[in-house]
């Protein structure tokens, strides 16, 4: 498409395009210094400040670290144990060998000691749950990070909508500036016509009234620069402490061509790589396992046991911090367990894994058709917007020509103030439309990208390499 690519060549003029404020310099006016962003820089300050990307990441990092508790349940639990009691005591009645209660007299009052030590082993060796919470986890794990992944997409889409929302309204700014420059320059040359009554009052009451309008223009264009450069520091995960008059943007150099986009393979390629997709799809197969482990707890189960012990008995004057007692046990067991009944309590795990897989599956049903929906529409947008472009630079060139043509022709008197006023608002309208239209382009190819990933970039590079 050689027309739209000289377009796209047209807009972009002579190259990089820095956009600075010209009333602001920094260095020796003692003014604050302006600070220089790029897109790479504001993606690059986003991707490592954002707080969506660090709750991703703490979410990916807890699931990763849980993995250890999940292969940690095919290992023994190990316990040890240390007891030491000194009980005072007083009795002053007994059981007598009949049966019936009698006093002590005097009453006996003594104290018991006792140390007691012992390490427990213990090891399930028939648990189906342990394996399903194996399967769980994985799962769970592999949907966290691509949830991380997904995140740094949405991240890396709204720093490129605001970056791009930023610039357009800069250029509109830029636009509403040298109207009103323009705007001042036609009213003296209406007020030099109507001294030598060359023009009516009404044509300067217009100039005037013309030049107050652009006034307002660029208050507004003013406002709307300052708020897309505040959204840009909030999508950067910087604080918005900073003038945007001290904010320099860079206009990226090239704007893709959606000609060659496919709408078809783009869709495939989005289901194949959309991290969201897949987070989902891991998701059901952790609710899957989920809903085996629920099942198995109606399976008895089978422990084994090991026990070393030490215990003695010490007297009234013996310490009580005694960490070696003479005498030792030690135990084996083998301990089966069936548990019958539950109060239900399985039943409603069991439909709560079940009721996790319906939604996961409903979930990513309705995903993948909004996914489906939002390519084919992007893809058709971007292809309509490319076409729009070559006809927006070809109409400002139009009208920038025309523009001279009728200041020529009103400044000889040949043409009325209102054939002027026209052209001017056409130029106008002309410049707005074609940035209105660039940027706008580029913010939908952002959130194309953003759906479907690299194969868009793979997408573009066959595009700039095909003649």
């Amino acid at each position: 498409m050689t027309g739209n690519r000289a377009a796209r060549a047209a807009v972009r003029g002579s190259g990089l395009l820095i956009l600075v404020l010209a009333e602001l310099s920094a260095g020796s006016t003692g003014l604050p210094a302006q600070q220089v962003v790029t897109l790479e820089e504001a993606l690059g300050s986003a991707l490592s400040r954002s707080p969506t990307i660090e709750a991703a990441d703490a979410t990916a990092a807890a699931a990763s670290s849980a993995r250890w508790a999940d292969w940690g349940a095919f290992l023994p639990t190990i316990r040890a144990n240390v007891d030491l009691s000194s009980t005072d005591f007083t009795n002053v009645t007994y059981l007598t060998p009949e049966g019936s209660p009698d006093i002590i007299d005097p009453p006996l009052t003594d104290v018991s000691k006792g140390s007691n030590a012992s390490l427990s082993f213990s090891l399930p060796l028939l648990n189906p749950e342990r394996i399903a919470a194996v399967g769980a986890g994985g799962s769970r794990k592999d949907a966290a990070w691509l949830r991380l992944s997904a995140a740094e997409r949405t991240v890396i889409r709204d720093v490129k909508r605001a970056y791009f929302e930023a610039l357009k309204q800069r250029r509109l700014l830029e636009v509403a500036r040298r109207q009103l420059e323009a705007r001042r320059v036609d009213l003296e040359v209406t007020r030099d016509r109507y001294r030598i009554a060359a023009a009516s009052r009404s044509d300067l009451l217009g100039a005037e009234i013309d030049a107050s309008d652009a006034e307002l223009r660029v208050l507004q264009a003013e406002d709307g620069l300052a708020a897309a450069v505040r959204a840009l520091q909030v999508a950067m995960a910087n604080p918005v402490s900073i003038e945007p008059d001290l904010v320099v943007l860079e206009d990226v150099e090239e704007v893709p061509d959606a000609e060659f986009l496919d709408a078809a393979s783009l869709v495939r390629a989005a289901h194949d790589a959309n991290p969201t997709l897949a987070a989902l799809l891991k998701e059901e197969d952790a609710a899957s396992a989920d809903l085996w482990a629920a099942r198995a707890a109606y399976l008895p189960r089978i422990d084994l046991g090991f026990v070393l012990g030490r215990n003695k008995q010490l007297g009234r004057e013996e310490s009580l911090f005694d960490f070696e007692p003479a005498n030792t046990r030690s135990s084996f067991q083998i301990i089966g367990s069936w548990n019958l009944f539950q109060g239900f309590e399985r039943k409603r795990q069991t439909a709560e894994a079940s009721g996790r897989i319906q939604r996961a599956r409903a979930e990513w049903t309705a995903n993948a058709l909004q996914l489906d929906k939002d390519v084919r529409d992007l893809v058709q947008e971007l292809k309509r917007r490319d076409r729009r472009l070559g006809i927006l630079v070809r109409n400002r060139d139009l009208a920038d020509e025309r523009l001279e043509l009728a200041r020529e022709q009103y400044r000889l008197g040949s043409i009325p103030y209102f054939n002027l006023q026209q052209a001017i608002d056409r130029t106008t309208q002309a410049e707005q439309s074609l940035f209105t239209e660039r940027y706008d382009y580029l913010i939908r190819w952002a959130e194309l990208e953003e759906r479907v990933g690299p194969a868009l970039a793979d997408a573009a590079l066959a595009s700039a390499g095909n003649p």
